[in-house]
């Protein structure tokens, strides 16, 4: 039986559903309690799972005296379950967009304690803010990013065959919206079992991406190894395991 319950809040935290560009969006704020704010740090979960699994992760920030925004993409978690169309971030571009906009209304221009700016994010996740700081407009404003595992480049395992991922391209430009399963093992994401079955209960992970936001993935993954990762101007930390299958 999937999990559907919802998280338990501290008094410092808070969940706002935020509409941007027609679709509401979950978001869930952790804001330090006892000192003002040294820095803003947002996280962009990875594909197939939702913002809260970065639940512990934010508290630790929160009690470094971080403010901490998380949210779920478009397409995913309880903004997709909302939305009712599961697995569609659209064009990463407008990504990035988005991104920029909750970092300016939802923590620049409404805390005026600090005007650092963080940015870490996980798998998918990963692969959007090393891109998204590539962008000079955007990279003004960011003090730095924490990319963990991005999705960069995928294990032989998990990706079609090069001929497929072709076709795939180009019927994405007609028709994006088609559902695709992912290959994806829960089992490969975690050697915690426990965190493991939390994963598979779930109501809000799923392995559903649509062609056209696979394809998307496909080429910002490919821009950042290639292109853009030799021009970065903001300071960038990457971590990835050795026996990551995914």
């Amino acid at each position: 039986m999937s999990n559907k319950s919802e998280p338990t809040l501290l008094p410092n935290e808070s969940i706002e559903w935020v509409k941007y560009d027609g679709i509401e969006y979950y978001t869930r704020l952790y804001n330090p309690q006892d000192s003002p704010a040294v820095a803003n740090l947002i996280i962009v979960h990875g594909f197939g799972e939702h913002s809260d699994r970065y639940e512990s992760l934010a508290r630790h920030f929160c009690k470094n005296n971080f403010r901490v925004l998380a949210f779920d993409m478009k397409g995913f978690g309880r903004t997709g379950r909302k939305q009712g169309q599961l697995g569609g971030i659209g064009q990463f571009d407008k990504v990035y967009k988005q991104i920029n906009h909750f970092a300016n209304t939802l923590l620049l221009q409404k805390y005026s304690d600090t005007s650092k700016l963080f940015i870490y994010g996980h798998s998918m996740g990963g692969c959007i803010v090393l891109n998204y700081c590539a962008v000079p407009e955007y990279a003004s404003s960011i003090s730095a990013v924490i990319s963990s595992a991005p999705a960069l480049k995928f294990d032989t395992s998990a990706t079609p065959p090069a001929i497929l991922v072709s076709v795939l391209k180009v019927v994405s430009r007609f028709l994006p919206s088609i559902p695709v399963s992912s290959k994806t093992n829960p089992d490969d994401l975690t050697s915690d079992p426990a965190e493991v079955e939390r994963f598979k209960q779930s109501f809000y992970n799923f392995n559903v991406f649509n062609i056209g936001s696979a394809c998307s993935m496909f080429d910002e993954g490919d821009a950042c190894r290639l292109i853009k990762a030799k021009s970065y101007t903001v300071p960038c930390m990457v971590v990835h395991g050795k026996g990551d299958k995914v």
